[in-house]
This record gives structure tokens, C-alpha cells and sequence, in this order.
């Protein structure tokens, strides 16, 4: 909007939006303009940008579908992303991210064109002065020139101020992606990761009653997944039977550590850095009292060319500018270098943890092992432990509970998964024909000389048949055996 108006107060021409801004105190302008109504209601645009970042906010919040890593990259990274930009935004289409030092004669639309062409097209940098001088005799004898030559100019350009807005929009989407792709392939599989970490995590399961319900009904969820899984594969075993969701998150969280690693040297790219060190080097130079005049990050003065045709003839300006919006981008910048440092740290770490306990055997057993004396004493002393543990992983969790099994231990705690465990050993069990009642205990007078007790307990070993072969139970052996006691 370009217009011209006569402030009655001082008698000023007044040009374009900027103008009018600084004659605001004037009280009238001619041509009935109101500086007040031309801003408009600034509440109201306040408040729909706050319900903007609101809702943004809310997107990205925190669901217990994963680990506290996966976490860390899709929500708080992606709501500072958010953050920052919407800052940055503000910043630059309401403020003034940009002010330059024009000669006297620039009048009105000079300035308005001036400003508009420095901010939109790129300014480059050019110290003052050689060395840091040590009184203002020596600025004279050490000032940098001014280049003449246009290509030593533009090796100088600075151009990534106009796009921080749109660059830290662009790798919130991106930190956020992953978990879309996670959350939609989970649920077009069946299974509610979401509804099981979200169950066993819930805030009244703090009451006894209320926990027992919740976990019953998750064990037997996991139990007519597993049932259904083998149904539909006709009870062929295949790769993926029983794992999908496991090697799924697996590729989720591959992607995440690429992704996070990527970012960090794009961010790099982005500022024209050409050594890895950077944000170390920043650090170590403001702790040394060097700033931009010195080094050159995010310089505050730059200087703008601009061409101007008058009269067929091709004329060219160079003006001193002011870009105050990189006393914001440095801090930014600077803390988004070192944030993607230590997430691309915890991400890869946290890819090849899940990448041990996915494929190793050995990380399903121990899972098991770890709640089995609190689960099942019987189990627990049976020299068939290991089968016994080694057919309910095969049989009943496979890689998939026990991935399931890990996330809930993330989420609502060592508790919650003890018991959820213990009531998939129970269905099991009785499923398989096992006797789940509590057995009792006789004295074992040599195992109480070696532990030093008086009444040591063993459990009663089961009913044997006249050729010392342990009786069968549903298809299936019971627990002892007499030779083993």
C-alpha cells in the first residue's frame, strides 16, 4: 500500500506505512487518516496467532507410543522448532528485522524501495577494520575497503536471513514425520500400540482394583492378537509373523537417528559453515570476548547494492544496513546447533539399543527372567526354567510382546509390567493345561546346612507313576521332576 499524506502537526510529507508509524503521535493527518485504524486491532491478531501456536502445540504432544528418545525428536525438538519460528516470523513480517543508513537525498519511496530490495535480496559482510584497533587513530590506517570488483562482493553474500522462518517450519515437519509414518503403520496392522502403553500407563492405575482390571484386559488383547496373527498365516511360520511391529519400529527408529543427523549437517549447510566444530568454536569465541566484528557470525552490519535506471542510465547504490534480526538467529542458531548435537548422540545410541534387545534371543529371555521370582516360584526353581521361559517367548509373546512388553516398562514403570507379565503367564499356563494353584512346601534338611536356615522350603514334587515318569498334565509335563529335587 503506497500513498502520500500531509501531517498537520509538522507539516511533513508522509510516505508509505513506515512513516506513518513514526508520525503515529501527531494528532491528525489529512484526509481524515487514522494511524490506530490503519494497525487495526492488534489484540485480535494477537489472539489468533496465539491460537495458531496453540494448536500447533497441541499436535506434537507427547503420546506413550515409544521411548523417551523418540520423544525428545518428535515433540519438544519439533515444538522449539515451532517456537523459533513462529518467533522469527513475528519478527520479521511485524517488526523491523532490517534497517539501513541512506544519504540525505533519499526521500520516501527511495527509502521504502531501498529496505524492501536489501531485505528481499542478500547483503554481505565486511568487517571494519583489519585488526581489532586499539583507539580510533589506528581505524583509519587498518579500515577494510569497500570491494570494487562485484565478484569479490558477492563471495561475501549473506543469505539465509530471509529464509529462517520457512527453514525451521520445513525441519519441524521433517522431526515430526517420522512418528506420523510410525503411528499410521501401527494401526493399519492391528495392533493398538497406542491403546496397550496408554491402558497400562493410565493415571488410575494407582488404585489396585483399577490396575488388575486394565492389565487383564490388555493380556487379553496381546493374547487374541497372537491367535488371530496365526490364523491368518494359516499357521505357516514367516519372517514377520509375530515381529512386524518390532522390525517397524525398528525402520522408525532408523529413521529418526538418520534424520536427526541430517538435520544437524543441514543446518550447516544452511549457514554456509564449512568447518564441523562450529558451535564449539562460537562458544569459545564469545567466551573470549570475540563477537561478529572479529569473527563474522551473524553479523549485525552488513552493506546492500542496488541498481536504480534513471534516465535509460544505470546507477549503482551501496548503503550501510542494520540486520537486527540476526542478534535472534545467533542464539537460536547457536543452541539449535548443539540440541541437534546431543539428539543425534541419543538417537543413534537409542537406534542400536532397540537393534540388541530386537534380535538377540537372549534380551527376551532376560526380560522374562528378571519378573519371574516375583511371578512364579514354582518356575522359578524348576530346572525346565529355561524351556519353559524359551516356549512362552515362542509360543505366546514373540518379538512383538516382548517389544510391547519393553515399551510399557518405558511408560508406566517395573509395576505395571510385572503384573501384565504375570497375567500372560497365567493365561498361558492354563491354557496349556499347567496347574496354577500355590503347592506346598516340605523341609529340605540338606539345602538348610548349606544356607544356614532351619526350615527351608522346596516345593512338593508332582506325582510320579511306577516307572519314575512324571505324569502328564493337558499334553504337557508338569513343572519337577524327583531327580532334580
Amino acid at each position: 500500500m503506497r500513498f502520500s499524506l500531509h501531517c498537520c502537526c509538522c507539516s511533513c510529507v508522509v510516505y508509505g506505512i513506515r512513516d506513518i508509524k513514526a508520525h503515529a503521535h501527531c494528532s491528525s493527518l489529512r484526509h481524515g487518516y487514522n494511524a490506530d485504524e490503519y494497525r487495526g486491532d492488534g489484540k485480535e491478531k494477537d489472539s489468533i496467532k496465539m491460537d495458531m501456536l496453540k494448536g500447533l502445540m497441541n499436535a506434537v504432544t507427547a503420546l506413550p507410543d515409544g521411548d523417551s528418545v523418540d520423544r525428545l525428536n518428535y515433540c519438544y525438538t519439533t515444538s522449539l522448532l515451532i517456537v523459533f519460528s513462529v518467533f522469527v516470523s513475528g519478527w520479521t513480517f511485524v517488526g523491523t528485522p532490517i534497517q539501513c543508513w541512506f544519504p540525505a537525498y533519499y526521500k520516501g519511496w527511495w527509502n521504502e524501495y531501498a529496505l524492501d530490495y536489501c531485505y528481499v535480496q542478500n547483503t554481505y559482510f565486511l568487517p571494519f577494520t583489519e585488526i581489532e584497533s586499539e583507539n580510533y587513530f589506528d581505524i583509519a590506517k587498518h579500515m577494510v575497503p569497500i570491494p570494487k570488483n562485484i565478484t569479490h562482493r558477492d563471495e561475501k553474500l549473506i543469505g539465509y536471513y530471509q529464509w529462517v522462518p520457512f527453514v525451521l517450519a520445513l525441519e519441524a515437519i521433517l522431526f515430526y514425520l517420522p512418528v506420523v509414518i510410525w503411528r499410521g503403520m501401527y494401526s493399519a496392522s492391528g495392533v493398538k500400540v497406542k491403546a496397550v502403553c496408554d491402558t497400562c500407563a493410565f493415571k488410575q492405575n494407582t488404585a489396585p482394583e483399577d490396575r488388575k482390571k486394565n492389565i487383564e484386559t490388555v493380556a487379553r488383547f496381546l493374547t487374541y492378537t497372537n491367535e488371530i496373527t496365526e490364523q491368518l498365516h494359516g499357521g505357516v511360520r514367516t519372517f514377520m509373523a509375530g515381529r512386524y511391529i518390532s522390525t517397524l519400529y525398528l525402520f522408525i527408529k532408523f529413521i529418526f537417528a538418520v534424520n536427526c543427523v541430517l538435520q544437524f549437517f543441514m543446518l550447516q549447510a544452511f549457514l554456509g559453515l564449512n568447518h564441523f566444530w562450529w558451535g564449539a568454536d562460537v562458544v569459545i569465541d564469545l567466551l573470549g570476548g570475540r563477537e561478529w566484528p572479529q569473527t563474522g557470525n551473524f553479523p549485525r552490519v552488513t552493506m546492500c547494492d542496488f541498481e536504480v535506471r534513471v534516465l535509460g542510465n544505470l546507477h549503482r547504490h551501496t548503503v550501510q544496513c542494520v540486520l537486527m534480526i540476526n542478534m535472534f538467529n545467533e542464539k537460536i542458531f547457536l543452541f539449535l546447533w548443539w540440541w541437534f548435537f546431543v539428539v543425534s548422540i541419543f538417537s543413534v545410541l537409542s537406534f542400536f539399543y532397540w537393534l540388541f534387545t530386537s534380535v538377540t534371543e537372549r534380551a527376551g529371555d532376560r526380560i522374562i527372567n528378571n519378573y519371574l521370582d516375583q511371578i512364579d516360584r514354582d518356575v522359578a526353581h524348576s530346572p525346565r526354567r529355561k524351556q519353559l521361559v524359551h516356549e512362552f517367548l515362542r509360543d505366546r509373546l514373540k518379538a512383538d510382546g516382548v517389544f510391547l512388553l519393553r515399551l510399557v516398562s518405558a511408560n508406566a514403570g517395573d509395576v505395571v509390567t510385572c503384573e501384565l507379565i504375570a497375567a500372560l503367564w497365567r493365561q498361558y499356563r492354563k491354557e496349556r493345561g499347567y496347574d496354577t494353584t500355590p503347592r506346598p512346601s516340605v523341609p529340605n534338611v540338606a539345602l538348610a546346612r548349606r544356607n544356614g536356615n532351619n526350615y527351608p522350603t522346596l516345593p512338593m514334587p508332582p506325582p510320579y507313576s511306577e516307572d519314575e515318569q512324571p505324569l502328564l498334565r493337558g499334553n504337557k509335563e508338569v513343572l519337577m521332576t524327583e531327580s532334580n529335587l
